[in-house]
């Protein structure tokens, strides 16, 4: 069940920088848009990239999941929702978490408890920051090398991307106090504007409000990376996809962008369902996750049953046609 409702957060993440216009958190996208920005593979792909730099997550799944499925999903962010109940604990450490962060005097507090990480850091860290970077990027690289679900094109782009991401590392202000005081105000200014007090709050949210929510947090980071020179919205304004092949309903597209001053570049498969084109590893991830929930369902709806009966569940191994 989780699969599915963070399926938001983890296709987005396995699209990358995959675009417009703004409007109200959680307000969907109207079908006949939504159509006309996945007509064509390269404008799909590009469509992706524009909603995430206006913070438009809901906008984004929306053009990443085939329309059928979008009623699958808000289904499914529901019954999680129902669920799953939170413990006294969760949510009095919500609670408390929600009133700190929003309360009148939060940059100070927040602050005064960061600058003694701040000066840890600087006397115990910084020294080792250079060895420890490139031993990550070292570690990274031999992952994407031994990956052997990644095709040469996709291992090059990410290789391309480490190595920006360790040069910006390099020399990325982390410690800078001010940096750090406007970092705080992003967060406190984050967390007011999500207007949400207690856990049951979330709870309550519908999939298309939630998906608001998870906007509001995503601007917010995007911001303070950008206070350390990691413009994300730079690099979604920069993407750039053509049309490399088509044959049938697959296609494959070509796209660059610009990211920590690097022009990377890759290719992307595109499947095209219903006259509107996704992303294929979307799709896949979307139906396997889709599978999953079923047959979850089903079993617990089995185990459910026995219980009730009194019958004992069989193993798997042990069942008999």
């Amino acid at each position: 069940m989780k699969r599915l409702a963070l399926l938001a957060g983890a296709g987005l993440l396995s699209l990358g920088l995959v675009a417009c216009g703004g409007k109200d958190a959680g307000e969907p996208m109207s079908e006949a848009k939504v159509a006309q920005q996945t007509a064509d593979p390269a404008r799909a792909f590009e469509a992706v990239a524009g909603r995430l730099k206006e913070n438009d997550i809901l906008g984004a799944v929306q053009l990443m999941v085939p329309a059928e499925r979008m009623g699958e999903l808000r289904a499914e962010w529901k019954k999680k929702m129902g669920d799953e109940v939170p413990s006294e604990e969760d949510r009095a450490e919500f609670a408390a978490m929600m009133t700190k962060l929003t309360a009148s005097d939060a940059e100070q507090v927040l602050y005064a408890e960061l600058e003694p990480a701040l000066v840890k850091f600087e006397s115990e860290m910084a020294a080792q920051m250079p060895m420890m970077i490139g031993m990550g990027q070292g570690f990274l690289m031999q992952g994407i090398q031994a990956n052997t679900e990644m095709t040469e094109a996709q291992k090059k782009q990410s290789v391309d991307m480490v190595n920006a991401l360790g040069t910006w590392l390099q020399t990325a202000k982390l410690t800078d106090r001010e940096l750090a005081k406007k970092g705080v105000a992003v967060v406190v200014a984050t967390a007011r504007k999500l207007d949400l007090k207690a856990l049951d709050d979330v709870r309550a949210l519908e999939f298309d409000q939630a998906m608001g929510k998870f906007g509001i947090v995503f601007g917010g980071l995007k911001d303070i990376f950008a206070l350390y020179g990691f413009d994300l919205n730079q690099s979604f304004a920069s993407v750039k996809a053509n049309l490399v092949s088509r044959e049938g309903d697959l296609a494959k597209v070509g796209f660059s962008y610009s990211f920590l001053g690097q022009n990377l570049t890759g290719e992307a498969e595109m499947v095209e369902k219903d006259g509107r084109w996704y992303g294929k590893d979307s799709v896949e991830q979307l139906m396997k996750g889709l599978t999953e929930a079923e047959e979850e369902a089903v079993s617990e709806e089995v185990d459910s049953l026995q219980e009730e009966s009194g019958e004992e569940a069989v193993p798997e191994e042990e069942a008999v046609d």
